[in-house]
């Protein structure tokens, strides 16, 4: 789990579509941006999406494994400096045993990752 370390969920709320938003603070001093990239940090995208399933996991109330990762658009460098507080989207849909994610990483209207998948 990242969230000791990487991140902190400062809210979550419920979006009238269904969605469900943690508003997140990023932790500049975590130890991943010892090599990534000293002085000038950058969020690793696997990192992202980690932090995207570890919302995923809190909607869905128990443990999810990424089965399949259909699409991932980072449109913007996510850095703790420039970005230290991001928005987590995520809409979770049941299907059978299985679920299907659509999550976002952004901040108001601009989106920094967008990202499609399949978790069970």
């Amino acid at each position: 789990m990242l969230i000791k370390d990487y991140y902190t969920i400062e809210n979550v709320s419920k979006q009238e579509n269904a969605a469900v938003r943690f508003d997140i603070s990023l932790n500049a001093d975590c130890q991943v941006y010892e090599g990534h990239f000293p002085g000038e940090p950058v969020s690793p995208g696997v990192c992202n999406i980690q932090m995207i399933k570890e919302c995923a996991e809190q909607v869905a109330g128990k443990p999810l494994f990424l089965n399949n990762l259909q699409q991932c658009r980072l449109t913007t460098l996510v850095t703790p400096l420039a970005h230290p507080q991001v928005e987590v989207n995520i809409l979770l849909e049941e299907k059978g045993d299985a679920y299907k994610l659509k999550a976002t990483i952004g901040k108001g209207e601009e989106t920094y990752l967008d990202l499609k998948a399949e978790l069970n």
